[in-house]
């Protein structure tokens, strides 16, 4: 999952776990934070806090088992296949806007603008490579407009830069784009099994 999917399963699971919207504003920023953060979940950081970050790598640790999932890293060629998983990552936020309507009552704006208010709230732990990302984040409104495609090349383009293949970049877009149809069915089989798993996760707030 990507940014957005992952606050929308943190909203999600807000809302089966019957909790505060304090501790939903947690959940919120958790499911962005944990990607800027890495190794043990710090104890001294909110409970909220630490509940989102856990409940992201839970998300994570999950999906790499769903065989929808599996299936949308196979139609990538052979040659990208070991990093196909974090193409089909970026994949879902643009699947997950076009079917917006089928998984949040709200439109996309109003829920992108309660994310980034949530990450203002606990922006001081994410560390300085986060808060640009959340400036750039809000100032381009990127959680309500993963539906343009240009934001997933974009995307593509980061990843491929970190990645130190740039030179990859043309052909993985397009086989990006290939899936454009084929791959918005797999999206709603993986998503609708993540959502269903939120319940039994509940252990995750302690």
């Amino acid at each position: 999952m990507n940014f957005l999917a992952h606050c929308l399963l943190a909203d999600h699971a807000a809302l089966q776990w019957q909790v505060d919207p304090q501790t939903r504003q947690g959940l919120l920023a958790g499911a962005v934070v944990a990607d800027f953060t890495k190794g043990p979940v710090n104890l001294t950081w909110p409970q909220s806090l630490q509940a989102g970050v856990r409940l992201h790598r839970r998300i994570d640790a999950f999906s790499n088992t769903q065989q929808a999932i599996i299936t949308s890293c196979e139609r990538f060629p052979l040659r990208y296949r070991r990093y196909a998983p974090i193409f089909v990552d970026l994949l879902a936020d643009y699947f997950l806007s076009l079917s917006w309507d089928n998984w949040h009552s709200e439109p996309r704006t109003i829920f992108s603008a309660q994310c980034y208010a949530a990450l203002t709230t606990y922006e001081k732990f994410l560390p300085d490579h986060g808060n640009r990302f959340l400036h750039y984040a809000q100032q381009q409104d990127l959680f309500a407009n993963y539906h343009q495609w240009e934001n997933i090349q974009l995307g593509l383009r980061s990843v491929l830069r970190r990645l130190n293949k740039e030179n990859w970049l043309a052909e993985v877009n397009e086989c990006a784009k290939s899936l454009q149809i084929s791959g918005q069915p797999d999206f709603d089989l993986y998503y609708a099994e993540l959502v269903q798993q939120l319940p039994s996760w509940r252990e995750l707030l302690r």
